[in-house]
Parts: structure tokens; sequence; C-alpha cells
């Protein structure tokens, strides 16, 4: 079977044209469609030649399918598997996933697999990258489109069910299942942790740790925490604002009454004195109000700030139990 005009498309639309050759990050020169066999420093081509070497180039790809497809393909299926081929070479073809479900009769699952070659090496960094995830997704689709147009099933009547989703749990199992699964951390084939979820139960481990311990300096916080400690200093700000303005006040009438050459020189006549006597009552009952609301926010939020402790004391004990 040979590469049809969608094929070639799709591989022209996803390699680019490059009238001058270009080093690639696979250290190869690159130029027109993908070319790379006789591609060097300093050629350049036409887009008529461009064509011509890719109609070339997919010839012992054509060949590698009718030797290692033992499954019948249609048009489409050919195209998206030439294009595939064109990407990821002879190697990773032969040993993958696509070849091997497509060999054993499950089409379905060789669509899904395309998915599996979308990550590249970026400075020795196995990366998921934009435009393998898109080409991917564009070679899966022709490869499921059938070559009359029809469709198996009418999508409007079949909905996915809800376990497509990798992390769904029905209700039965949420009911059924325990809050903490102990016994399963028990067992030694279940123990096996990863590098990342050892290095995040040490370290929800030493935070729990420094929380019982009373250490504030060497203690990791949580956002939470961060919140109620910050509500605490502002209220303790405010309120001891409104404490010194109650001693200015106090200050102010003693002043006044014991040392009334002072008070004089700090321009206290009487008019102002007999001013804070009138309004005296109402001063102090709004800065006694304001205090003793701000000590209250005070009071709450370590009241927050010692349950949030009590709670990370609780996740230690599991912790524990679990190791």
């Amino acid at each position: 079977m040979r590469t049809g005009e969608t094929g070639l498309n799709l591989i022209k639309g996803y390699e680019g044209l490059r009238m001058s050759a270009h080093y690639a990050p696979s250290e190869q020169w690159t130029v027109g469609y993908g070319h790379t066999s006789t591609a060097r420093h300093g050629m350049s081509v036409t887009e008529g030649d461009a064509e011509r070497l890719l109609r070339e180039d997919v010839v012992p790809i054509e060949t590698l399918l009718a030797e290692t497809v033992r499954a019948p393909l249609n048009q489409n299926e050919h195209d998206a598997l030439v294009s595939l081929i064109f990407n990821i070479g002879e190697d990773n073809w032969r040993r993958s996933t696509v070849l091997r479900k497509i060999n054993a009769g499950d089409k379905l699952a060789a669509a899904q697999a395309f998915e599996m070659w979308n990550k590249a090496r970026i400075n020795g960094e196995l990366v998921t990258l934009d435009g393998l995830v898109r080409r991917r997704a564009a070679e899966k689709s022709l490869f499921l489109m059938p070559t009359d147009a029809s469709l198996v099933v009418p999508t409007a009547d079949v909905q996915p069910a809800p376990e497509c989703e990798p992390s769904y749990v029905s209700d039965a199992e949420l009911k059924a299942g325990p809050v903490v699964n102990f016994d399963a951390a028990r067992e030694k084939d279940q123990s096996q942790l990863s590098v990342e979820e050892k290095a995040a139960r040490s370290r929800a481990l030493f935070a729990a740790t420094q929380a019982i311990s009373g250490d504030p300096s060497k203690m990791i916080i949580s956002k939470a925490e961060e919140h109620a400690d910050l509500g605490v200093t502002v209220g303790a700000i405010l309120a001891g604002v409104l404490a010194l303005a109650l001693t200015g006040i106090g200050a102010a009438l003693l002043i006044g009454q014991e040392f009334p050459g002072v008070a004089a020189a700090l321009g206290l006549s009487y008019d102002r004195f007999a001013a804070i006597f009138e309004n005296l009552p109402m001063w102090l009952s709004a800065l006694g109000a304001a205090t003793c609301y701000f000590i209250l926010y005070i009071l709450v939020k370590r009241t927050v700030r010692h349950d949030l402790k009590r709670q990370r004391a609780r996740e230690l004990a599991r912790l524990r139990i679990a190791e």
C-alpha cells in the first residue's frame, strides 16, 4: 500500500518545510520535510525537491509496514502509521505497543498507544512536548477515521462512563472501604513507595514532628497556619494601638490635673481639657469596645492555630502507624 495525500500532508504539516539544511537537536542535518539521509551542511532545496525527497523517504516505511504488520489496514490507518514511524524511527516502531496491539487485532488499544510517544529529551530530561502531543492526536484521529466516513456507534446515544477517569471511585466503593486502609499499608508488596512519595512523606513527618515539638522557629507551616498567624499579629497590633490611645488620653488628663504649667507649655489649654472631659465617656466606650473586639479576634485566631496543630498531630500518628 502506498501513502496517500492525506498522510503526506500530515507529515508536511508537522515536519515543516526547511529550504536550507538545519542542524537538528537530534545531532543530524535536516532539510525539506524532515529529510536526513542525504542532508548536509550548506544544502538547499526547492519545494519540489522537498516533495520528491519526502516521497522517497516514505518508501522504506511502506516496506517496513508490509513486513511488520500482520493485520489488514485501510488507507487512513496506513497513512497514520507512516506519519508515526516517520517521526519515531524504525527501531522504536518495532518495539512499540502500537505494533503489538495491531498484530493482536486490538486496533482501539493501538490507537490509544499512539499517545505514549509524546515525550522527548531536552537537555537530558524527558519532557512532554506540545508539538508531539498535537501530532499524536492528529495521527490517532486519522487512524480511527473510517475510509467510508461511517460511524460504528451513534455517539449521541452512547455517553462515556464516569469510570473513564482514572481517579474515579464509585459511591459503593467509598461507603464499603475504610477511611484509612492500614492493612494495605502493612502488606509488604504494597509498601514500596516511589522516590516522590517517600520525599512527600518525609516532608509531612518533619512538619508534624516540628509542630508537636513546639519549636516555631523550625516549623514548616501550611498556608492556613500562615493566615492564622497573620490574623493574630494584625489583631495584636490594632489592640496595642487602641491601648496606646487610652494611655495617651489618661496621661493628658493626669498632666492637666497635676502639672498645669507643663500642660500649658504643651498647648493643652482649659478649653481643650473641657472638650476632652465632655466627650470622655464616648471615647472611652469606643476605644474599650474596639480593644475588646480585637482581643477576642486574637483569641479566635489562636484557637484556630491550636486546632491546626492538633490536626497535624493526628496526621503524624496515622503516618507512623502506616509506616
